[in-house]
């Protein structure tokens, strides 16, 4: 034993240990744990830092075992279940780790360290609403915890994505939606606002004077949210929001008796249109939902196309050269798209724009599986990616548009600018002229969208690989 330890009391050697440990040297630690342990090898105390000091150096076996003893000998004390539930969860031994994190909140139900821990626990796991949960009690308890306040918000920020701030926030949306929902809604209209979030849509629904709306979210974050919105906002009477996906609306239970909505609004479109499951939602509300001749808002959906020249979009996903060495290889793992917001947005299109897919969101038109499109070329220089944009058409009167303005073009107009425009890379990018075409092969399952862009003039063994065609 190290002679520096003569003389010292186990709870003085224990009480260094706890010093040594908490400035950072877990090492020194272990060293007056063990030495305190010679003198009481079954002090729980002692060896439930013990088991923290090996976890801080990386031996997670004998740290289990010391704080599996420490319960053993005292377990009505929550520390040994705190960090027993540390290393389960390094290990990998989740469920283990989580019925630690209970068993100490159980003894120690106002420790915000184990709430906090606790709540990390089960977000690593999915559990984000029971997480939020103990997140919210640790902030009650500690409200001036920095750590307790920045995890709780860290995790809110998760359970709603921030895209909702840029689409609430999105003035051409808004004021074009409200315009439509007047247009479409009476004294006696129900409406079904699908995909509520904040409730905003049904709020402007119920503004415009519809007698009653079904403010269908199927994010309890976001359900719960919409609902003190619209208690704040005095729509309440009007107002009935209901947290589930609205494939699982029952018109027995959900809707008012013996009325079917007879407004549809939903704003469920991502940067391609359908990745949130917009054709399934619209069919679905259509076939199970609405009455016979309900308004739907919007009415079609067009995914359109653009061939662009941008240096500026190919160094964001693309490599080539690099300080003089050869990087191509680096494709191998480059995004097959990416979205950049408009601001961000630099290229100048070598074609006219084209839609890429049409979809009748009222369910009269069917939209093909696969299209085969030969884009003529209006203007030399080098084709780098193929950039998405959408357009919404509401009614008759109002279409939104999140196309971006390219380089020598004025001003973009009546711009949404919460949908991100998708682009696609060429790679390597292809030289082009006037009177050549680039041929577009784009695909859909109703859910996703993929695309293929190559010369047809080229022989399919002599184009790079990845760029597909016949």
């Amino acid at each position: 034993m190290n002679a520096s330890f003569d003389g010292l009391s186990p709870d003085k050697q224990l009480a260094l240990a706890r010093q040594c440990f908490e400035q950072g040297d877990p090492w020194q630690a272990m060293a007056y744990c063990k030495a305190a342990l010679s003198a009481d090898k079954d002090h729980a105390g002692t060896l439930a830092l013990l088991g923290q000091c090996l976890a801080a150096t990386g031996d997670l076996p004998a740290a289990g075992h010391r704080l599996s003893r420490a319960i053993e000998i005292d377990p009505e004390q929550a520390t040994p279940y705190l960090h027993l539930g540390e290393v389960n969860l390094q290990i990998g031994c989740t469920e283990e780790a989580l019925r630690c994190y209970q068993h100490a909140l159980q003894l120690q139900p106002d420790d915000v360290v184990i709430l906090n821990a606790y709540a990390l626990a089960l977000w690593g796991t999915g559990q984000l609403d029971e997480a939020r949960a103990l997140f919210q009690r640790a902030v009650q308890l500690a409200p001036n915890n920095a750590f307790t306040r920045r995890n709780a918000q860290l995790l809110n920020s998760r359970l709603v994505d921030r895209w909702h701030f840029a689409m609430v926030n999105d003035e051409v949306r808004n004021r074009q939606f409200e315009a439509a929902l007047k247009r479409a809604v009476t004294p006696d209209s129900v409406v079904l606002d699908i995909g509520a979030g904040t409730g905003l849509l049904s709020m402007m629904a119920a503004r415009a004077g519809a007698r009653h709306v079904i403010a269908c979210e199927a994010n309890p974050a976001l359900a719960a949210l919409a609902k003190d919105i619209v208690r704040d906002n005095g729509y309440s009477d009007r107002i009935r929001v209901i947290n589930k996906p609205s494939l699982q609306l029952d018109p027995a239970v959900d809707f008012p008796r013996d009325r079917r909505p007879d407004v549809l609004v939903a704003e469920v479109f991502d940067t391609m249109v359908i990745g949130e499951g917009a054709l399934n939602t619209f069919a679905h509300a259509c076939h199970r939902l609405l009455s016979p001749d309900a308004v739907i808002l919007p009415r079609q959906a067009v995914l359109y196309g653009g061939l662009v020249e941008s240096e500026r979009l190919w160094r964001e996903g693309g490599a080539d050269q690099a300080a003089g060495f050869d990087l191509s290889q680096l494709n191998t793992f480059r995004p097959d798209t990416f979205a950049l917001e408009a601001a961000s947005f630099s290229g100048r299109l070598l074609a006219d724009e084209f839609p890429v897919f049409t979809f009748d969101l009222m369910g009269k038109q069917q939209t093909p599986a696969t299209v085969c499109l030969d884009i003529p070329i209006v203007k030399a220089g080098i084709c780098h990616a193929l950039v998405f944009w959408i357009q919404l058409q509401l009614d008759d009167a109002v279409t939104l548009d999140s196309r971006p303005a390219f380089d020598a073009e004025a001003g973009r107009g009546e711009y949404c600018n919460h949908w991100y425009q998708v682009v696609q890379l060429l790679t390597p990018p292809v030289q082009v002229k006037p009177g050549m075409t680039l041929r577009v092969e784009a695909s859909h399952n109703r859910q996703n969208v993929a695309a293929v862009i190559y010369d047809p003039g080229v022989k399919p063994s002599d184009r790079p690989a990845g760029r597909a065609g016949p």
